[in-house]
């Protein structure tokens, strides 16, 4: 069994390449070109779905890029203020049971 892979890149050398796919323990694989992963970005994980009955596979996105460095911004001034705002400063607490 062959798979044809289609890539719709402007300006580039990429189309009707084949591939064979082989086993992978229990599983299948398709060998990707090392030329396709420095062009696309691809590491050693990705992100797979399938469209319109055709497997695209992508670029893990990196949603939470600088997230650690932002944390450690925020712990190191240490202003409670900045984390959690007084949601409660204009409320009424007379009919809460504590």
């Amino acid at each position: 069994m062959m798979l044809k892979q289609c890539y719709n890149f402007a300006g580039s050398n990429f189309h009707d390449m084949k591939s064979k796919i082989i086993s992978i323990g229990n599983s299948k694989g398709v060998i990707i070109p090392s030329s396709f992963m420095k062009d696309l970005g691809l590491t050693d994980s990705v992100e797979m779905e399938v469209v319109d009955n055709t497997l695209v596979i992508r670029a893990v996105s990196n949603a939470r890029k600088g997230w650690e460095e932002q944390i450690a911004l925020v712990a190191k001034s240490d202003k409670s203020n900045d984390r959690m705002p007084d949601f409660f400063k204009d409320e009424n607490m007379e009919d809460w049971t504590w």
